[in-house]
């Protein structure tokens, strides 16, 4: 049977000593490096992703609507070319804001900011407006 307090005294853990020797100032010092036993992994850095390219989204779509607004003003006004040459402007802008939400939101690039520009400018397009009157107009 064994004694317990032979028990206390076994190393439980063993932990690397290394000992620095004293250098004198007038023997040279060793030019030798030593390697470190391990290497520490750098972790990699993330380039920083453009926050720009989400606000040009919801910029493009407020803008979808302004111009959506104005041409719709300019055409009761009673200036028939001018509005419907402004609502050709309006979609084009339009398609610009949905391609550059799409890329922003499949690229993480703001997503919320794009969703929103995404938002506006398929409700305040001319085209799907007519789509959606027609459709409940009957």
């Amino acid at each position: 049977m064994t004694n317990p307090g032979d028990i206390e005294r076994v190393a439980t853990k063993v932990v690397p000593y290394y000992v620095v020797g004293v250098v004198d100032d007038q023997t040279e010092v060793p030019t030798e490096s030593r390697e470190p036993d391990f290497v520490e992994e750098e972790k990699p850095t993330r380039r920083p992703r453009p926050t720009w390219l989400g606000f040009i989204a919801a910029a493009l779509g407020v803008a979808t609507l302004v111009l959506f607004l104005v041409a719709m003003l300019v055409a009761t006004g009673g200036d028939f070319p001018a509005g419907t040459i402004l609502s050709y402007v309006t979609v084009s802008v339009s398609i610009t804001a949905v391609i550059t939400a799409v890329i922003c939101l499949i690229l993480g690039y703001q997503r919320r900011w794009a969703a929103f520009g995404l938002a506006l400018s398929i409700l305040a397009n001319p085209i799907v407006l007519v789509a959606v009157f027609r459709f409940f107009g009957g």
